[in-house]
């Protein structure tokens, strides 16, 4: 009895620290993400900026 006890207090430790590592992963996947997501937006603000300028002297 003891020692199915001992296990499942290790088991719980173990779900906890994999359940933390999970969390951590999306947090580090969710960063990545809107980081790219913003680097793609400022590109496109930055080309039709140059567009702009381009197509006001060419006028």
């Amino acid at each position: 009895m003891r020692r199915g006890r001992k296990l499942l207090r290790l088991l719980g430790g173990a779900r906890s620290v994999l359940m933390d590592a999970a969390g951590l992963g999306l947090l580090a996947t969710a960063a990545f993400t809107w980081s790219v997501t913003a680097g793609f937006m400022a590109a496109g603000v930055a080309v039709l900026g140059l567009n702009w300028r381009i197509s006001e002297g060419s006028e």
